[in-house]
């Protein structure tokens, strides 16, 4: 009964123009990558969240709206 969980409604969308940018930056943090990161198929991809759904104790739903940077 004391279970929580969270879960988000969200739009993917491939990254192009700053690929190579952000591929960088995340070696920087995490050099581990560097494999994973190079490899000809790999894509980087955008989350794009339009809404948090938050549940706790199986009874208290809440749910946070993104739609046009406002908050609900």
């Amino acid at each position: 009964m004391n279970a929580t969980a969270v879960s988000a409604e969200a739009e993917v969308k491939q990254i192009n123009q700053e690929k190579e940018k952000l591929k960088k930056l995340l070696l920087e943090k995490h050099p581990e990558l560097g494999g994973f990161l190079n490899e000809p198929n790999c894509e980087l991809l955008k989350l794009e969240v339009k809404k948090y759904y938050y549940v706790d104790n199986f009874d208290n739903k809440q749910v946070l709206s993104f739609e046009k940077n406002m908050v609900s």
